[in-house]
């Protein structure tokens, strides 16, 4: 028989199979499953670890060079 699954029981299942998708960027899905792991998920925090994630990408392809 099917159980019946709480709101935050969804949303840890969601976010665990998130950073387990290959079609996602593995270290924006940890980031994204962190603040939600830390209560921290927000429009504000979101944008801030991307932007983050962005300049740290920035930074590797200069260091390739």
């Amino acid at each position: 028989m099917n159980e019946i699954k709480s709101g935050k029981e969804l949303c840890d299942n969601f976010f665990d199979q998130l950073v387990e998708r290959k079609d996602i960027d593995s270290r924006v899905a940890s980031s994204i499953k962190d603040l939600y792991s830390k209560k921290q998920l927000t429009t504000d925090r979101i944008r801030k670890a991307l932007k983050t994630l962005r300049q740290e990408n920035q930074n590797e392809q200069q260091n390739k060079d």
